[in-house]
């Protein structure tokens, strides 16, 4: 039986690699708010880590087509 989708392959964007968004996120909230911190800066660091935290939290919704 032939298919009726006539969607051209490749044209979905590769969800897999929106996964490691949140991760990369939370690195570089890290990393900031480490290196404000250690270098006295400390209400830019609780700055940081605030937007950093509202920023990191990403809904990713995957609809499974069959």
């Amino acid at each position: 039986m032939t298919s009726i989708d006539r969607t051209p392959l490749g044209t979905e964007p590769p969800v897999r690699h929106y996964a490691w968004l949140p991760v990369l996120t939370t690195l570089a909230t890290l990393a900031t708010v480490l290196g404000l911190a250690l270098t006295g800066h400390t209400e830019a660091a609780v700055a940081a880590g605030l937007a950093g935290s509202t920023i990191g939290t990403v809904q990713i919704t995957v609809h499974i087509r069959r």
